[in-house]
């Protein structure tokens, strides 16, 4: 609770004269004890306090809130450093509420109970919490799987407030450590150790050419008819993507690889390929639709795979909401489903490691 006065106000200074104030208003008399001077504790610091001792958990009293365990643990600090008391310790079985908190505690809570009747009985009392989910999804993520999911959890819950960003996945990653994002999806291992990971399952990428392309006749390809095509792939400054990554191990392995064209995402490729720029590299669900259509044709190359894993992200220490918690559950659901699964048993070769992409190659003799 901060009051703020306006410089040079009739109660700015106290050699002012209080008395003539109070005689125009019959309720500025309260007001004079504290009149020439700030208040320095907040009512927000009197919240934070009180949902702690309720839970004797900051964590507990984070998810209530919905506000970060550092801010919470900051607010008590300034309090006791106003206080001039230890208000509370932190012990092995979470939070322990000292004496001298809770006298304070028993002070405060009148208060607590007055600005709650206020904001039932005033037209100005703050709207409700929003009911409020941000998901953030890789390109190929944001396709078709993440909106798929995010329409099923609006149609059991109509009035859900839904933020969706589609981004890169070094850029999700910080948008979920910041608390800006509840959920992630990302198709590499994150760094951030205050990450929850869970692995979601492994993605193809396809090499794939308008249906009016001279490779989209052939029947029988080899590695080295693609190859020799400018490619078309998602790249460029400060992105390192699957694809690069699988390309440089097909320079290692002998190829000569031709990259005629980087894009920011799949779009870029998208629009290229549809110009018959070359042959373009994307992941499964980001060209879908056209080749669904037929507008496109998938490339199918002997003794070549190139596949990302890919990953849910959220917090560790900090509970979802009701509303994450049930869109984690609809992805894991997406992971349990039995293609899923037998699309994963039909990976020949694997070449594990933090995320990265793997590149799955027959003995085939580099020209």
């Amino acid at each position: 609770m901060i009051f703020d006065r306006e410089p040079g106000s009739e109660v700015d200074s106290p050699s002012k004269d209080v008395d003539a104030v109070c005689e125009e208003s019959p309720g500025a008399k309260l007001l004079e004890p504290w009149a020439a001077r700030r208040v320095k504790i907040t009512l927000n610091q009197f919240s934070f306090f009180a949902v702690v001792a309720k839970h004797s958990s900051v964590t507990k009293a984070s998810a209530e809130l919905r506000v970060s365990q550092p801010s919470i643990t900051q607010q008590l600090k300034r309090l006791e450093d106003y206080h001039g008391a230890r208000l509370y310790r932190r012990t092995s079985k979470g939070i322990e509420i000292t004496a001298a908190g809770w006298l304070f505690l028993h002070k405060i809570t009148p208060i607590l109970a007055q600005v709650s009747e206020l904001q039932r009985g005033s037209k100005f009392a703050p709207q409700p919490v929003r009911n409020l989910l941000s998901v953030g999804g890789t390109f190929s993520a944001s396709a078709v799987l993440l909106p798929k999911l995010l329409a099923r959890l609006q149609a059991r819950h109509p009035n859900t407030e839904l933020e969706f960003q589609t981004s890169a996945s070094e850029h999700l990653e910080r948008l979920v450590v910041k608390g800006a994002t509840d959920l992630a999806l990302i198709n590499r291992r994150p760094a951030a150790k205050e990450l929850t990971c869970e692995s979601l399952g492994r993605e193809k990428l396809l090499f794939f050419v308008h249906a009016n392309h001279r490779l989209a006749g052939q029947k029988t390809l080899k590695m080295s008819n693609v190859l020799a095509e400018p490619l078309i792939i998602r790249g460029g400054k400060g992105i390192s993507g699957t694809t690069e990554r699988a390309l440089k191990r097909l320079q290692e392995q002998g190829w000569a690889v031709r990259v005629g064209m980087r894009c920011e995402g799949p779009a870029g490729i998208i629009a290229l390929v549809r110009q018959k720029m070359g042959v373009g590299i994307a992941f499964e669900d980001s060209i879908k639709a056209e080749s669904d259509a037929g507008e496109f044709k998938v490339l199918d190359v002997p003794g070549l795979k190139i596949e990302a894993e890919s990953f849910i992200l959220y917090l560790k220490n900090r509970a979802l909401s009701p509303l994450a918690r049930e869109f984690l559950d609809l992805l894991r659901g997406e992971r349990a489903r039995p293609e899923k699964l037998q699309q994963a048993s039909r990976c020949a070769i694997s070449a594990r490691g933090r995320g990265e992409s793997a590149i799955v190659t027959r003995p085939v003799a580099a020209p």
